[in-house]
């Protein structure tokens, strides 16, 4: 669950597309309107904001409370210049739209006066610099005037977005938004899809799969993530003969050192036999390393048959007790002679359709590499069991594990760094390698893990994971 809540949160390169085109686009949309507001000076009329409509109630109230129409109209001449001063941004209108204070009337007061007329409502103009904004009644003496008020304005540009916002609808405003997030959408998933198209053909050459090609999985686009399919498809190439070529050369000295190797071994057994006491011990010893170096031969053309495919046997349903019984049977003479012991535990019994011999082999190395390993007086622990769509084999010992950084090479034939496994037990370090190589033929996985990352206080856990889907063809 961590895992895929990290995979979310991480930052994600189709995301960063996506997000980066929405915002250009979006900027793009706000600096033409902003561009706009400067070059286009045109009057709109837009909703009154609540301010404004205080304003003009308050300057309606004071209008009634100071009687400044009758001051203005009774004493024109001496009070011209004080009502001015104190309604120098009104505007009363009578029925005729005519100003009582005898000023010119700006266009934009029309627009507002038929605004208001049509729909009974209060609104805004923005003309040139300038807000104007109204009516508000004002009554005197029986009969009622509008007022309008004015402000110098520099909002132009917060002016044609509130008159967008308010002349087209929510819908159209999202669905706008919404077609250009998809249109986003769209651009950012066509230009990141061949990378992911390129990381899963990389993955699937990394695992093995060394047909693998980009081009497979590009589709028919014809640009620089195609050339690059191709450069990888190129390297693939050459990887692949490389591999090949080494297998191929693996085997064949293999099998062309078997034939000096046999005409050695029966050498130093003639030898043997006419040897003086003095000679015998070196010609033993000389016997003992041959017999390695056969070992060692047969198990590397063992890996390169298992690696091109070729099994040497039929598929077959067995039962996984039956064998791991008398796996274990076996290890327990190997065990006890070095004051060691091996466990069985079972839930069931198991049933697999599968390779047989590869199966035996494999579990038979893994667990002869832990009974070399665990410590002395310890016993190594077999565990079958079965989970929702698998099965598992679970071989742990008690001995000092390995070092973490090698953990995930220690199936590769010969690897076999000093900190992690010695040699002073002399195997030939291609155990593993077989016992993984044979897991796989059967469909299966093997992984190593120490006790102490999981939950156990020592040793090493190997852990062979095998699909239910074999059972019962």
């Amino acid at each position: 669950m961590s895992l895929s809540i990290r995979k979310v949160a991480r930052p994600n390169l189709f995301w960063k597309i996506f997000l980066w085109f929405w915002l250009a686009t979006l900027t793009v949309l706000a600096t033409i309107i902003f561009l706009y507001s400067f070059s286009e000076k045109e009057s709109r009329l837009v909703p009154i904001e609540r301010i404004e409509r205080i304003e003009l109630r308050k300057t309606a109230i004071l209008i009634q409370q100071k009687r400044l129409i009758d001051e203005y109209q009774e004493l024109k001449m001496l009070q011209t210049k004080k009502v001015r001063k104190i309604l120098s941004n009104a505007y009363v209108l009578d029925k005729y739209g005519k100003d009582l204070f005898d000023r010119d009337v700006p266009e934009a007061l029309y627009k507002l006066r038929a605004f208001n007329k049509r729909t009974q409502k209060l609104a805004t103009v923005n003309d040139a610099n300038f807000s104007f904004y109204g009516p508000e009644i004002v009554y005197n003496r029986g009969k009622h005037y509008q007022l309008y008020l004015s402000k110098k304005s520099k909002k132009h540009f917060y002016t044609v977005l509130s008159y967008i916002y308010h002349s087209t609808s929510i819908w159209n405003i999202l669905a706008a938004l919404g077609i250009s997030a998809l249109v986003c959408f769209g651009l950012a998933w066509y230009l990141t899809r061949p990378i992911h198209q390129l990381q899963k053909a990389t993955r699937a050459f990394a695992a093995g799969q060394l047909n693998t090609r980009a081009q497979d999985f590009m589709g028919k686009r014809h640009d620089e993530f195609t050339d690059l399919a191709e450069d990888f498809d190129r390297m693939a190439d050459k990887i692949d003969q490389m591999i090949h070529s080494h297998k191929r050369l693996l085997s064949d000295v293999s099998h062309e050192l078997r034939s000096p190797l046999t005409r050695m071994q029966i050498a130093s057994g003639l030898a043997l036999n006419k040897a003086t006491e003095e000679n015998q011990n070196h010609l033993e010893r000389i016997e003992l390393e041959i017999e390695r170096l056969d070992e060692m031969i047969g198990e590397l053309l063992q890996v390169a048959a298992l690696e091109r495919g070729h099994y040497y046997e039929e598929k077959s349903q067995f039962l996984l007790n039956h064998l791991l019984s008398v796996l274990i049977e076996d290890a327990q003479f190997e065990a006890q002679a070095n004051n060691k012991a091996v466990n069985f535990k079972a839930e069931q019994e198991i049933e697999f359709f599968g390779y047989y011999g590869l199966l035996s082999r494999s579990v038979e190395n893994i667990l002869r590499n832990a009974i070399r390993h665990t410590a002395t007086g310890t016993a190594v622990t077999v565990t079958l069991s079965r989970i929702p769509n698998f099965l598992l084999i679970e071989v742990h010992d008690h001995g000092n594990g390995v070092n973490v950084k090698h953990i995930n090479k220690i199936f590769e034939p010969f690897y076999r760094p000093t900190e992690a496994r010695e040699r002073s037990s002399g195997g030939t370090g291609l155990g593993l390698a077989i016992a993984k190589r044979g897991i796989e033929a059967n469909g299966g996985t093997i992984t190593a893990i120490n006790g102490k990352d999981c939950g156990l206080k020592t040793g090493l856990k190997v852990t062979i994971q095998l699909p239910l889907n074999q059972l019962n063809h």
